[in-house]
């Protein structure tokens, strides 16, 4: 495989953990009227949270060879969603939190995958001229 068209994997990699990472911060927004529980005080977690995932997704899917820290950020997210239900005490209500723990986990392993992808992406690629 030629370097160009490794990067080219790479990028395709990364432009696909992007756009699942922008559809489960959109349902991390919306998940909040979903569940009923728009009217509770810790709604605004989910809607802050869900635009920053999709926001920073986003941005790396216009830009799939550089801003690697977007997709690592996003992994922090996943892992702070994942904890979200214990932090602001609704394990009690099992949608909200079964949602909760699936789109943490898928948050945190596909950043993981963007990031390394593009950290793969920029090792030199040795010449065997």
């Amino acid at each position: 495989m030629t370097p160009n068209q490794n990067a080219t994997m790479h990028a395709g990699a990364v432009k696909i953990a992007s756009g699942i990472n922008i559809l489960a911060g959109i349902w991390l927004f919306v998940s909040p009227w979903v569940y009923g529980a728009y009217t509770k005080p810790n709604a605004w977690n989910s809607w802050i949270v869900g635009a920053i995932i999709a926001i920073l997704a986003a941005i790396r899917l216009s830009s799939p060879a550089g801003l690697a820290g977007f997709s690592w950020f996003n992994m922090l997210l996943g892992a702070y969603t994942f904890a979200s239900p214990w932090i602001y005490a609704y394990t009690g209500s099992t949608g909200r939190f079964i949602n909760s723990l699936c789109v943490g986990v898928v948050v945190f392993f596909v950043g993981l995958w963007a990031a390394t992808a593009t950290r793969r992406n920029a090792s030199p690629v040795p010449n065997h001229t």
